[in-house]
């Protein structure tokens, strides 16, 4: 079919070893333009979230720590340094989240699945909500996509390679993780538990790279420690005054719209690669708990930090809620593609794309339309 020539042409491209790189780059590159387009156009007549001035307000002040660590505001001080302080630009910086973190699933990918999958995966990532429309709104939540991204992918590699490269850039990581939302100690808690629950985890610890990665990570983050320590941990007071000191019943209820929640961002991804993978019930209990070792690996770094906020909020009595698990869908590609017994046909990969990739340019081409349904400021 003639409506499919162009999307025949993309797969192409991005299956072939000479031109992928360079086209998944164009293609994210085409993402992140379409949406700040929808973005700027479509809220134009709200105005900027306030999480969104009040980080700008942050960032003409700049210092180690604020209701929340500093690394967002930091960013939009960056960013404003070389952008106009626009509304657009704003929308930029906040896409560009979202965008990167594709590219690093991208690459994170490539460590397990095969082309074909990859393409799959990374345009199922594109119809998760957080990657686009809640993606829109830039705080702390949104900084921590690509910084997890990151993260996992340079702990996996550190765990398999002992590199030590690898290493200290998954500590950095972890700090720069941290610096963004404390939310983020679930992630570490989730890599460690990948690492100890491992059968290689003797070779690992007994080598240089989790002890390169935590003087790495200590490093990074002792300059806000030290903030912390200064100002008697206010963030702490300010997070349980917001969400903390809740009965055991109005916390079992957060837990449980956040595990229902989080699914629900993912489930239309998730029913595509059902649909098109048409899995056995042993190969759906492959994709949930694999028996390759690398794979299991992959699956606890990707089960932990989307789970234990569930033990931490019981524990400690906070609520917690679906938007936080923003960041925690990086290994959501490996985890429903990666069995063997996963079969991803060119035709599956054809119709996704298509979809993919008419989303955001249809999003942006009606955006006009959708600024007269939304509710002005």
């Amino acid at each position: 079919m003639r409506l499919f020539r162009p999307i025949d042409r993309l797969r192409a491209a991005l299956i072939d070893p000479a031109r992928r790189e360079r086209s998944v780059l164009l293609a994210l590159a085409a993402y992140l333009v379409l949406w700040t387009i929808y973005g700027t156009v479509a809220k134009s007549g709200q105005g900027l979230h306030p999480d969104m001035t009040e980080l700008l307000d942050w960032s003409r002040h700049l210092a180690w720590g604020y209701k929340h660590p500093p690394l967002a505001a930091a960013i939009v001080r960056l960013w404003f340094s070389v952008f106009p302080v626009a509304a657009w630009s704003y929308y930029l910086l906040a896409m560009l989240m979202p965008t990167l973190t594709l590219w690093i699933v991208w690459r994170l990918s490539a460590d397990t699945l095969d082309i074909e999958k990859r393409v799959f995966g990374l345009a199922l990532l594109t119809l998760v909500p957080f990657f686009n429309f809640h993606a829109l709104k830039f705080n702390v939540n949104t900084v921590l996509m690509p910084l997890w991204a990151a993260t996992t992918l340079w702990f996996l590699r550190s765990f398999t390679t002992r590199s030590a490269l690898y290493a200290a850039l998954a500590g950095a990581g972890a700090a720069a993780a941290m610096l963004g939302k404390y939310w983020s100690i679930f992630l570490i808690a989730g890599l460690v538990a990948a690492a100890l629950i491992d059968k290689r985890r003797s070779a690992y610890f007994r080598s240089a790279a989790p002890w390169i990665t935590s003087v790495a990570g200590a490093i990074a983050i002792a300059p806000h420690l030290v903030w912390l320590v200064r100002h008697n941990f206010e963030p702490f007071g300010y997070a349980m005054y917001v969400h903390g000191e809740k009965s055991f019943a109005d916390v079992a209820i957060s837990a449980l719209g956040y595990l229902a929640g989080s699914a629900g961002y993912v489930a239309v991804p998730v029913m595509i690669a059902l649909v098109a993978g048409r899995p056995s019930r042993a190969t759906l209990a492959d994709m949930a708990w694999p028996a390759d070792p690398d794979r299991r690996l992959a699956a606890v770094a990707f089960w932990g930090p989307l789970l234990l906020p569930v033990a931490g909020a019981l524990a400690s009595g906070t609520d917690i809620t679906s938007l936080w698990s923003m960041p925690a869908w990086t290994l959501l590609p490996v985890m429903l593609l990666s069995p063997p017994a996963m079969t991803i046909t060119e035709v599956n990969t054809r119709r996704l794309l298509a979809f993919a990739a008419a989303l955001p340019l249809v999003m942006a081409i009606v955006s006009p339309a959708i600024l007269q349904f939304l509710p002005r400021q």
